[in-house]
């Protein structure tokens, strides 16, 4: 009777610790996006406002980004005073400032399997020595074009920032210039609405190029000061994204809590187009966030080949954490 008792009483103990963990004793962590907060990034807003990310023992903080906001420059400051942090970013970027400025950072997951970036042409491409003249991108967004044309790219291109109402389509709308970039999930769709004249929709794919993008990263420091808090922020985080795809109109009403700006059914529609790079036979297998380190081994060998970093070697670029959510 008396071992009954006790045991009755060192369960309920127990699961008052749980709750009081659950409710006081969280972690905080930040995530910093590369850009404003809209369907690539509605992951993140989901598993907080269901709940995820507290589960998993953390209090998470969701940073947008935007225009002149680095997110290696702002993940690097928080990890510098010890916080637990964690950004999104293209990993050419990552990759090129662990060379060259000598930062510890980190590849943890990846959200998209394959580029959502396409290029927008008003003439056909059958190579890429067809590809002359002004190219129109973003800042930071101009590697990928870079080596599609490989070393002495600079003799064939000249590359300039894309802008212009609407969605920055502006200019390649009025034919300053004969080639931009477009993201499946935004200028795509309004360049489908907007061109009046037939033009063309290209994948970096169809010209070799073919890395993954929007990676999830973070610092050595961070990694080693909070591995398992970590290993759980990438689990609930690829549970957010999960329920966005599951259920993307109730995902689209959380996503306007964040920004209420947002035109919510073209987020849903981009969302769709999202699906496409995130659920692919690879993550159907390892879950979300998979990392293929041959895709990023061979994009790192093409940035050596066009002479934008100095090194192929992945040494301590990638340590990749299962999500586990298929």
């Amino acid at each position: 009777m008396r071992k009954t008792a006790f045991a009755v009483l060192a369960s309920g103990l127990l699961a008052w610790g749980l709750w009081g963990a659950a409710q006081g004793n969280l972690t905080k962590a930040t995530i910093i996006e590369s850009w404003f907060i809209h369907a690539e990034s509605i992951g993140d807003p989901v598993a907080v406002d269901k709940g995820f990310y507290k589960e998993a023992g953390l209090d998470v903080t969701v940073v947008p980004g935007g225009p002149g906001l680095s997110p290696i420059d702002r993940v690097m400051a928080e990890a510098k005073a010890g916080k637990l942090v964690l950004g999104i970013d293209y990993p050419y970027n990552l990759l090129e400032a662990r060379q060259r400025q000598k930062l510890p950072l980190v590849i943890v997951a990846a959200d998209f399997q394959e580029s959502a970036m396409r290029i927008l042409s008003w003439q056909p491409i059958a190579k890429p020595a067809d590809i002359k003249g002004t190219f129109a991108t973003w800042i930071g967004y101009d590697k990928p074009i870079k080596a599609v044309v490989g070393k002495g790219w600079e003799k064939q291109l000249q590359v300039v920032n894309q802008q212009g109402d609407p969605a920055t389509l502006g200019g390649w709308l009025a034919k300053q210039y004969p080639f931009a970039s477009a993201m499946i999930y935004n200028e795509v769709m309004v360049a489908q609405k907007q061109a009046k004249e037939k033009y063309y929709v290209y994948s970096y794919k169809d010209f070799g190029v073919d890395w993954p993008e929007n990676v999830l990263f973070t610092t050595e420091d961070v990694l080693k000061k909070y591995p398992s808090e970590v290993r759980k922020f990438v689990q609930a985080r690829y549970k957010g994204f999960r329920y966005a795809l599951d259920n993307p109109q109730e995902a689209g009403k959380i996503l306007a809590k964040y920004n209420p700006n947002l035109d919510i059914p073209f987020e849903l529609a981009g969302l769709e187009q999202i699906r496409k790079i995130m659920v692919t036979p690879d993550t159907q297998k390892n879950g979300l966030g998979y990392v293929n380190t041959a895709k990023l081994q061979k994009m790192a060998q093409q940035l050596q080949a066009a002479g934008l970093i100095d090194s192929a070697s992945l040494a301590g670029f990638v340590n990749a954490i299962p999500s586990g959510v298929k």
